[in-house]
């Protein structure tokens, strides 16, 4: 197991963050987009466990950067165990996906982690720099699809490759991936302001308390109250007065449904990429997990 393999002293923080819950949707979408060829077994698993034990490792180091406390509801591996640990932790995992990756030996599927791996950390940095400052909807749309998109992109290339499908249907799952991957993103981003923080594993409007500019955000600065939003955008520690003053300036504004129907509209492209894929059960259990991602109750 790969948290049993972790050097003394991160088998536990490993373990518990491996363990914490979450939807495990990229492994199934590898395993989905394998099985509409003949993957074999061992290969499948192999890459099924990399692409989790890696977005494991991202989330671990985002709350590294964000300072979260919690996540789905319990210590972040950070508030747990301090940055230290929790930096080395993220670091053990990501080393450990790719070791799962070389047990198969196809360079290819090296490659198309290696690149959301890249993109990543690309994405998390121009976060970053843009924590609290003015977000075009141009530039927010390239960040997730570094952060988020990339890593459901590479699970359905990944997975393809695997089941020795042709390039085409290759390149059609990657399209559908990426396009889920959107669709996601802007489904949480609806969920900051809208979700049940018990269930979402972190509180409402984080992503504004963050300084965050999501698509609702944006949409909401272009037609609300702009100074309040701004206002929490630019303040370190703003009051939960403030917080609430700030997410209910968004909801006054047709922000989320605007938000709401982008995404959509993402999951038509999505399904209508598997339209050009053989009719198979793989086939539809990949439509159901997009017709289920927006509008999802959390």
């Amino acid at each position: 197991m790969v948290a049993e393999r972790a050097p003394a002293g991160l088998v536990e923080p490993a373990l518990e963050s491996l363990t914490s819950g979450g939807k495990r949707l990229r492994p199934l979408l590898l395993v989905l987009s394998a099985r509409m060829g003949e993957p074999k077994r061992e290969h499948l698993l192999r890459a099924a466990t990399a692409i989790e034990v890696l977005h494991t490792a991202t989330l671990i180091h985002d709350d590294i950067v964000d300072r979260a406390e919690s996540r789905r509801g319990v210590p972040t591996t950070a508030a747990g165990y301090g940055r230290e640990i929790a930096t080395a932790t993220g670091d053990y995992l990501f080393a450990e996906a790719f070791s799962e990756l070389a047990g198969i030996g196809d360079p290819r599927l090296v490659r198309a982690f290696a690149e959301a791996s890249v993109g990543l950390a690309a994405g998390e940095l121009e976060q970053y720099r843009a924590n609290g400052a003015t977000v075009e909807v141009e530039a927010y749309l390239q960040h997730i699809r570094k952060k988020t998109a990339g890593l459901f992109q590479a699970a359905c290339v990944a997975g393809a490759t695997l089941g020795g499908l042709s390039l085409v249907q290759i390149d059609t799952l990657a399209s559908y991936g990426q396009a889920l991957g959107i669709a996601f993103q802007m489904s949480d981003d609806i969920m900051d302001l809208v979700g049940k923080p018990g269930l979402m594993g972190k509180g409402i409007g984080t992503d504004l308390v963050e300084g965050t500019v999501t698509l609702p955000v944006i949409f909401a600065l272009r037609e609300g109250e702009a100074a309040t939003i701004r206002r929490v955008l630019a303040d370190p520690n703003p009051s939960p007065e403030l917080i609430e003053a700030g997410i209910e300036a968004v909801l006054a504004t047709d922000a989320v449904a605007k938000t709401e129907a982008w995404a959509r509209g993402e999951i038509d492209t999505a399904l209508e990429d598997l339209g050009l894929l053989p009719d198979c059960p793989e086939r539809e259990f990949l439509e159901s997990v997009a017709s289920e991602v927006v509008g999802r109750d959390v």
